[in-house]
């Protein structure tokens, strides 16, 4: 979800900096301008899930290795 909507507002901000409309630039300029809010986005969502992800790490380390989730 993150990763979604930073892609959409990055965009957005990078055309309203830049003071001219998607359809000014050509599919080149396009698509560089989705390569930028593709990278942000995944930064974001990176920094998002990372915390969580850390922690599911940590937990699974500490169980045995013959238990299950349900023992």
């Amino acid at each position: 979800m993150v990763k979604f909507a930073t892609f959409e507002k990055t965009v957005e901000y990078v055309y309203k900096y830049l003071g001219a409309p998607k359809e000014s630039y050509n599919a080149f300029q396009q698509t560089g301008i989705s390569f930028l809010g593709g990278y942000i986005a995944g930064i974001g969502s990176a920094v998002a899930s990372h915390p969580a992800d850390v922690m599911v790490s940590k937990l699974n380390s500490d169980r045995k290795a013959s238990r299950s989730l349900l023992a």
